[in-house]
């Protein structure tokens, strides 16, 4: 079994943004914007729709990093932890 440091609160990232080189702020999953009902399904099956094709394999956790000073979006991969 496998975890997200960041979504469990075991570690904080920081990244630059591109564009205009503030930090950006961790916004989550990604998929957790997907729609209402993402919710529902459980972490693995989330998985499926992530956008990133190995990320069960690889254990990844896909989150969304914002720049609230010029809008920028960025997908960050989290490698998770062993349980």
């Amino acid at each position: 079994m496998y975890t997200c440091p960041l979504c469990n609160g075991f570690r904080e990232i920081q990244r630059e943004c591109p564009s205009c080189h503030e930090l950006m702020e961790d916004q989550g999953r990604m998929v957790d914007y997907m729609g209402d009902y993402i919710a529902y399904l459980d972490y693995d099956g989330t998985k499926l729709i992530d956008g990133h094709n190995a990320s069960s394999r690889e254990h990844v956790c896909i989150h969304l990093f914002y720049c609230f000073a010029c809008d920028e979006k960025m997908h960050v991969n989290v490698q998770e932890l062993r349980k």
